[in-house]
């Protein structure tokens, strides 16, 4: 994640999904962001600021005014999503927290950054992690800092509590979608040990979505079928 993306179509649907995974599961307690935060570039990313052309959370009106507001007023840091959430009215308590959320993600510092995340972000909660592109490739060169590896998904996976839900964020090569999705759930599941990995997508990035019960994990199948009708979106389960 990059602050410079900050508002963009990408996180409409983004927060969009995490607020609907928590407003239709009582059992989850808490949206845990883990951003992988790295340093803002003079690329063109983060211009799709239009809205009107988004394919999903479009209907969130607060989330949409919200975002607007930051990209207008050039408040486009993560930060910002603190005032959203401790001003949102929600018909339950919600807790919201950034981790590290001022700290650039370094490939150097890695292993530090993922093993001192608290046990109680992990508990109850919807964690979003949310790399630069996504899953570790071969061909990450000296960019390993925008890709979050197997290891760090299994450790996250495991150290999670049985009531949580993991999701993570990935930009889509210019592959076949559904086979692309498929092939990295499959490693997931070998990877994790997981009867299935479900996904959701809007053809331009997607959502591999981890849990470790069955009871949530229907639960969250339920969400996820419930919001791609609303949006026309690509979704299954590995």
């Amino acid at each position: 994640m990059k602050n410079q993306y900050f508002g963009d179509t990408r996180d409409l649907f983004k927060y969009d999904l995490v607020l609907e995974l928590l407003m239709k599961n009582d059992f989850l307690e808490r949206f845990t962001f883990i951003p992988m935060l790295t340093e803002d570039t003079q690329n063109l990313h983060g211009r799709k600021v239009n809205y009107d052309r988004a394919r999903a959370g479009t209907q969130r009106k607060v989330l949409v005014k919200f975002l607007a507001m930051c990209i207008v007023k050039n408040k486009r840091n993560i930060v910002e999503l603190k005032e959203f959430f401790s001003s949102l009215k929600l018909p339950r308590k919600v807790d919201f927290a950034i981790y590290r959320e001022n700290e650039c993600f370094s490939h150097k510092t890695r292993a530090t950054y993922f093993n001192q995340i608290g046990e109680q972000l992990l508990s109850r909660s919807v964690v979003l992690v949310d790399p630069d592109i996504g899953l570790e490739v071969k061909s990450m060169g000296s960019k390993e800092q925008n890709y979050i590896t197997y290891t760090e998904v299994e450790l996250l996976f495991n150290r999670m509590d049985r009531n949580s839900v993991l999701v993570i964020f990935q930009f889509i090569p210019r592959v076949e979608r559904r086979k692309y999705f498929v092939q990295i759930g499959r490693k997931l599941k070998r990877t994790l040990n997981c009867s299935s990995v479900l996904y959701i997508s809007d053809n331009q990035i997607v959502f591999f979505i981890l849990t470790k019960n069955l009871k949530v994990q229907n639960h969250v199948t339920d969400t996820i079928n419930g919001y791609q009708q609303t949006y026309n979106l690509i979704t299954g389960r590995v």
